[in-house]
């Protein structure tokens, strides 16, 4: 049976800030998607996971990021408000296909 066909259980979601406490009025969005590690905690038992992901828009103390997340057999690109604390900046190398940069 290939992989696709088995249903898998989605990834629960992680401990979020509600997007009801984010002040709309106080948000900054990105020109362009800042490229970040994301440490995601969970109420369930799990130890905690980091994850790539893009800063998509920030308040004072939240970031909105954009990370793959798991659905039942594929993943997605799911949008999470996060404390500014579990968010720090990843440095993406330029790659140029055939030479050593």
């Amino acid at each position: 049976m290939s992989a696709l066909n088995q249903h898998d259980e989605p990834d629960r979601d992680p401990l979020l800030v509600p997007r009801t406490a984010i002040e709309s009025r106080k948000v900054t969005h990105a020109h362009r998607s800042i490229p970040v590690w994301v440490r995601f905690a969970f109420d369930d038992g799990r130890p905690e996971q980091t994850d790539k992901g893009f800063a998509l828009a920030w308040t004072d103390r939240h970031v909105l990021v954009q990370v793959l997340w798991r659905m039942s057999y594929y993943q997605a690109a799911r949008e999470f408000w996060v404390e500014a604390g579990q968010v720090r900046r990843r440095l993406i190398e330029p790659q140029w296909i055939g030479r050593t940069a």
